[in-house]
């Protein structure tokens, strides 16, 4: 776009009514903000491990077509593997002759998933000392690579994963809990795998870039323990099967350990994260006279309360006359209530803003999930601007939508959603308000 085009959308954003001027600048900071996510950009001049042997490729998460495409042609010719993505989220142009993919159910596992699991442990075993396993991950693999460990039964381990979604517990704990009930997560794999070399290239949608957690950890050491898995569903009050919750307590669903010989062979770097994107939408902001108030990169909490306390902020900037860019990534959380509700995390956040704004002119934004799915719907988030409330029917019913988890049809009514389709990256989402 040329520089007056932009001076164009950003007047149009500020001097008049128009939200679908808003709504096209707005959309052009956030495609400026995921460019340096991409795979084809992160992952260009990544150095790549080779091996002595033959290397086998795994490729999981709702990146993992476009991660494999972008190293493809460096890999050894003839290389073998499996890619596994969220269903919908393959891209049809790439089709490698003995990397097959596999599409399998997010945020709960399906049968695909645990088919396609089941043959990444059956090929591991194969690998000598001399070979590699190059795993590709990205957000979203913990469901799409499920291995129920020992005695744990699909049905089981779905329940539980439905009982965390819903009970707002963090990323983190998530993770902690898959680990200990899977036999290919916490460094199953790489134990499986062993004595081959492992290593991981990953885009991390984890706040703090814990690559042990990215994936749920399939080849890195575990800190954690059974006994913190108790704890986190006590917390949680989600009810573990007693056969579950016995294996935990003997320690029977312990993960391996830094000291584990088996990990002393694992390696892994990340090519994209949350701060890459959340700098790139600073950037483009700064373009057009914005001051930047970065408020982190790995937000966590009720998205409910950051939408208020990020729109309360917003209003004191704007009553100290600043032109201020807020700028947030990480992953907030929404405890349901409504499980027939039709809502994400991102745009719950948004509504809750609105709600606080109450229709202050010259404030606008979006708040968006990087991967291009918020939730379990069709849009990566929504927009925000001043008449949005009036555009959804008032306060009161844009209040009601909220308290119902149905923020995505608050914002279907108002011609407010951001849809892209599934982006090719997974960073985390990305929260923007522009103050004027």
């Amino acid at each position: 776009m040329t520089q007056q085009g932009q001076s164009g959308l950003y007047c149009a954003v500020h001097k008049t009514a128009n939200p679908d001027s808003t709504k096209a600048f707005l959309k052009e900071l956030y495609e400026s903000a995921l460019a340096p996510a991409l795979p084809a950009n992160a992952m260009r001049d990544l150095s790549l491990p080779v091996a002595e042997g033959k290397t086998y490729l795994l490729s999981v998460g709702k990146a993992a077509t476009q991660m494999a495409e972008a190293i493809y042609n460096r890999l050894p010719d003839g290389v073998e593997g499996l890619i596994v993505t969220r269903q919908g989220y393959a891209h049809a142009g790439f089709a490698p002759a003995g990397v097959p993919t596999i599409e399998a159910s997010h945020p709960v596992p399906d049968a695909a998933g645990a088919n396609a699991a089941q043959t990444v442990l059956s090929a591991v075993n194969d690998l000598s000392e001399k070979d590699l396993l190059l795993v590709l991950m990205s957000g979203g693999a913990s469901a799409l690579l499920p291995a129920p460990a020992q005695s744990i039964s699909l049905a089981e381990k779905q329940a539980i994963t439905r009982a965390l979604l819903h009970s707002g517990a963090p990323i983190s704990e998530m993770n902690i809990v898959r680990k200990h009930l899977s036999a290919i997560k916490g460094g199953n794999l790489a134990a499986r795998a062993w004595p081959a070399r492992t290593h991981m290239i990953a885009i991390s949608d984890i706040p703090g870039d814990d690559m042990a957690m990215i994936g749920s950890g399939p080849t890195l050491a575990d800190r954690s323990t059974c006994a913190d898995v108790i704890a986190i569903a006590a917390k949680n009050n989600i009810s573990l099967p007693p056969t579950v919750k016995a294996q935990l307590e003997n320690g029977t669903l312990e993960t391996p350990k830094p000291d584990d010989p088996r990990m002393q062979r694992t390696t892994a770097t990340l090519c994209a994260t949350p701060g890459d994107m959340c700098a790139a939408a600073a950037k483009a902001a700064q373009t057009h006279g914005y001051e930047i108030l970065m408020l982190g990169d790995a937000l966590e909490g009720d998205a409910l309360q950051i939408g208020r306390d990020h729109a309360s902020q917003a209003l004191s900037l704007k009553a100290q006359g600043r032109k201020v860019a807020l700028i947030s990534g990480g992953e907030a959380t929404v405890t349901v209530r409504n499980p027939d509700g039709r809502g994400g995390r991102c745009s719950a956040y948004l509504l809750a803003c609105a709600l606080t704004l109450k229709g202050e002119p010259d404030i606008c934004g979006f708040a968006a999930d990087s991967d291009g799915i918020d939730g379990s719907e069709d849009n990566a988030g929504a927009f925000l601007w001043p008449g949005i409330l009036g555009a959804m029917g008032g306060p009161v019913h844009a209040a009601m939508m909220l308290d119902r988890d149905d923020s995505y049809l608050a914002f279907e009514k108002a011609d407010g959603l951001l849809i892209t389709g599934p982006s090719g990256t997974n960073v985390n989402d990305l929260r923007l308000l522009l103050i004027h």
